[in-house]
């Protein structure tokens, strides 16, 4: 890891070879998450500095309206600074954005950037573009919500595995899942046994659930308890839309789970917020299918009574202008907001587990339902 960039390690990370490095990586940002957590929001100095990048990417940036081969409205993106700087992140945001996707951040290669500037070693290898990117005021939050939501998933297993119980552990929309992943790599590694975990990570793009099974298949906690779906232990990742259903052929996905981590999804549904982009920038919003309300619904159908409920919040905070003004949309909610939409399925907070400028991360407990 000696000269290694923060993108050449999200690389190797989910390439199918250099198992050591792998390790090497886990076990660093295994190290700063649960040992040496140091990282806090951006300060004052780094929010205005924000808001000036922000002004100057808009001043520079320009946006035509094309159709793809398909047939299907793409929205194309060009900015001359972000594209001579070569940097994924950059290429992420100026990519075509296809109308059915043009408002989500997908979880990508470029997405899990900023994860690798909580590894020291690896922070220590990035360049300037790496700190614009990686390490802006939405870069750090994007931080800080990683630390929580992998500390808050860790904690709530080890609680039931320290009272001998089992534990059923379900990602939802995760992308490559790296956060359940080092989960499940300290459970090992602190001595609990693997027959007692049950670890699956979903995402709807079946190339995110390829990378964590590559990823998962050469890391030395978790190769000897991968690809098992029969099971009912073990740690996998399988292709799943959270609204079509689990696979009826992976039985171990039709269990209730005792901790269902919902990170990053939630602002893309509307209903029990208080805003959304278009309603900020006053342009038209379609009212959408599903909502907010059908997706808690379906997340309290796989958590288990007295089971955890871990989930964000996302705040109208200055730093997402350069998101929204490459198309990306949001819905807007805080605390309240969370505890309105959940409380009806019999969800009650049980911990806070932090936050940062734009993000909460709070875990729920499903309460029993009586007579």
């Amino acid at each position: 890891m000696q000269d290694l960039t923060p993108m050449n390690a999200v690389a190797a990370l989910y390439a199918t070879d250099q198992p050591e490095l792998a390790d090497a990586i886990v076990a660093s940002l295994s190290q700063a998450i649960f040992h040496d957590n140091v990282t806090k929001p951006a300060g004052k100095g780094k929010v205005f500095m924000g808001r000036v990048s922000q002004r100057v990417a808009r001043w520079t940036t320009r946006s035509s309206k094309s159709t793809n081969d398909a047939g299907a409205d793409v929205t194309l993106f060009s900015n001359r600074l972000m594209s001579r700087s070569g940097h994924p992140y950059a290429q992420a945001l100026l990519t075509s954005s296809h109308s059915d996707s043009a408002a989500l951040v997908e979880g990508g290669d470029p997405m899990n950037g900023p994860y690798m500037m909580l590894s020291p070693e690896l922070r220590k290898n990035g360049g300037v573009w790496d700190r614009i990117f990686l390490d802006s005021v939405q870069g750090k939050d994007v931080q800080v919500r990683f630390i929580h939501e992998t500390q808050a998933t860790y904690q709530a297993a080890k609680r039931l595995l320290d009272r001998g119980e089992l534990v059923r552990i379900k990602a939802v929309a995760a992308g490559t899942g790296l956060s359940l992943i080092l989960v499940y790599d300290k459970l090992i590694r602190d001595g609990f046994d693997p027959k007692s975990i049950l670890a699956v990570i979903t995402d709807r793009d079946p190339a995110n659930s390829g990378k964590s099974n590559r990823l998962l298949a050469k890391l030395s906690s978790t190769r000897n308890t991968h690809n098992i779906p029969g099971h009912a232990h073990g740690i996998f990742a399988v292709p799943e839309d959270v609204f079509e259903g689990p696979d009826p052929l992976v039985e171990a996905l039709h269990v209730p789970y005792d901790i269902v981590t919902a990170i990053g999804i939630l602002e893309y549904f509307q209903g029990g917020s208080h805003g959304t982009t278009e309603q900020r920038l006053m342009l038209h919003e379609p009212e959408e299918l599903i909502s907010a309300r059908d997706l808690a619904a379906r997340l309290g159908e796989m958590t288990t009574h007295r089971g955890n409920l871990i989930i964000n919040t996302y705040r109208d905070h200055s730093s997402i202008r350069i998101l929204e003004h490459f198309g990306k949309r949001f819905d807007f909610r805080d605390r309240k907001h969370l505890h309105e939409l959940f409380a009806p399925l019999n969800f009650r907070p049980f911990h806070l587990a932090g936050s940062g400028h734009i993000y909460d991360v709070e875990v729920f407990e499903k309460s029993v339902l009586v007579g």
